[in-house]
């Protein structure tokens, strides 16, 4: 039998992987592809076109300009004469210009990392005076900013900034990631410039997320993707931080088993019982809102024990907070109920939008406990809240919530009067397309005031999963 005779792109694969340390088992984690495949692609087995093997060995990080040398270099061996001493000539140029422009690249990376330490300082000392100063200030001295060297220091520090007023004010939050990826599109190094935006627009796509705007969370999202790949790994950042808020905005799309995989990395290479209790709490989320609840409080129940009471408060918070959502999608509104006193003494009350939630969900509590007069205050304080900072999907659900009680009192005339409020939400960018159809239903039953309790109670169910599955659709 006739031995196969590898290609000079299987022969490169082979070498470049060989080179690097790396068996065919680990490459395949990282490139997608099957180790049997790539083994048929190293012996020519399975056809491997040049494009192929510079994206395959892009996750070793090497150049397309080694990867071409190295088949020019391995082309020279079916050449002889003065042929292939023009080729040599060819491939040691090619070499040369292609190592010059690595290291250029290597020795800039190196640069930015030692510059990191004193540009992070820089950028705290500078976040500390402009965070005292008013909105339009703020944005003056920004735009001063652009094109400075350490100006990424400061936009990752409005990075950060903007995550932790996501937990109180959407637009805020919005606002501060909007200034960050100003100040990084003005950083003059295209290659630093992509790799900064491809770690922050994931900020502004979780400030897009917290305010309703699942759509373009998605589009920023995407585009984030698109910059992170064009961007070469600096080290400079921290890519765990871009994993953790991907996973998070997933999980509001339906890429539930995409959010799995991804926190499961998270969770592995986490080092500290902190940093696992975070994770399995986005975890357990994200189970809630795939609509698997008792998995979602197994999950919890795994995180409660890796939380310290005494330095972990806001993971305390969210445990509970969660552990009684899902309660009350169970109908177990008796035990959620009693965790609302936790709840409340670990809530910041000038934290607005963690306020708001928990008003919504006493509201919901007390819904299913029957005590329809403070379910009905609970829940208009929290609906006139997502009024005001235009949280279009929210305030539909909240709406129709209340609705329910209305139903259940024969007040269909109020019922009527909550859908006239509702019409703005039709020109929002926060609903998706199935859910509006759902809620046009409602509207118009409510006109007619033909709704009825057991319908609108089912259709809050429905809106509760398809907030994060667009695709799946109300059957009235």
């Amino acid at each position: 039998m006739r031995k196969r005779i590898p290609t000079a792109e299987g022969t490169v694969l082979r070498s470049f992987r060989v080179r690097k340390g790396v068996t065919q088992e680990e490459l395949g984690r990282l490139s997608g592809y099957s180790p049997r495949t790539l083994e048929r692609m190293e012996t020519g087995v399975n056809r491997l076109d040049r494009e192929r093997l510079v994206e395959i060995l892009s996750h070793l990080e090497v150049p397309p300009e080694a990867v071409e040398t190295a088949l020019l270099a391995d082309e020279l061996g079916a050449s002889a004469g003065g042929e292939a001493d023009r080729l040599v000539e060819r491939a040691v140029a090619a070499g040369a210009r292609a190592a010059s422009r690595v290291g250029r690249a290597e020795l800039k990376a190196e640069l930015l990392r030692r510059q990191a330490p004193r540009h992070r300082r820089w950028a705290e000392e500078r976040w500390s005076r402009l965070s005292k100063r008013k909105e339009g200030e703020q944005e003056k001295a920004v735009d001063a900013l652009l094109g400075d060297d350490r100006s990424w220091a400061l936009a990752e520090k409005l990075c950060l900034a903007s995550e932790a007023a996501a937990a109180n004010r959407a637009d805020e939050a919005l606002r501060l990631a909007r200034l960050a990826v100003r100040l990084a599109e003005g950083v003059r190094d295209e290659s630093f410039r992509l790799h900064l935006l491809g770690w922050m627009e994931p900020f502004l796509a979780n400030a897009q997320r917290v305010g309703g705007d699942l759509a373009s969370s998605a589009q920023t999202l995407a585009h984030a993707d698109e910059m992170w790949a064009a961007g070469p790994a600096l080290g400079v950042l921290d890519e765990s931080r871009r994993l953790d808020l991907k996973a998070s905005l997933l999980m509001y799309y339906g890429r539930f088993e995409e959010v799995q995989g991804l926190l499961a990395i998270a969770l592995k290479d986490a080092q500290t019982d902190h940093a696992r209790a975070r994770v399995l709490i986005k975890w357990a989320r994200n189970l809630e809102l795939a609509g698997e609840y008792e998995a979602s409080l197994e999950v919890l129940q795994q995180a409660r024990s890796k939380i310290d009471p005494r330095n972990d408060l806001r993971l305390l918070w969210a445990h509970d907070f969660n552990k009684a959502v899902n309660l009350a999608h169970l109908d177990r509104y008796g035990e959620a109920e009693s965790l609302l006193p936790l709840i409340e003494s670990g809530t910041d009350l000038a934290n607005e939008l963690d306020t708001a939630r928990l008003r919504w969900l006493k509201g919901r509590i007390w819904a299913g406990l029957g005590r329809r007069p403070e379910a009905l205050a609970a829940l208009g304080e929290a609906r006139f809240y997502l009024l005001s900072k235009n949280i279009a999907y929210d305030f539909a659900v909240v709406s129709v919530e209340m609705g329910t009680l209305y139903l259940e009192q024969g007040k269909a005339g109020l019922v009527r009067d909550l859908a006239n409020e509702m019409k703005w939400i039709f020109q929002s960018q926060g609903v998706h397309e199935r859910a509006l159809e759902a809620l046009a239903l409602f509207c118009h039953a409510a006109q007619m005031e033909a709704a009825q309790a057991d319908w609108t109670r089912r259709l809050v169910k429905y809106l509760d999963k398809a907030q994060s599955n667009p695709s799946l659709r109300f059957n009235p």
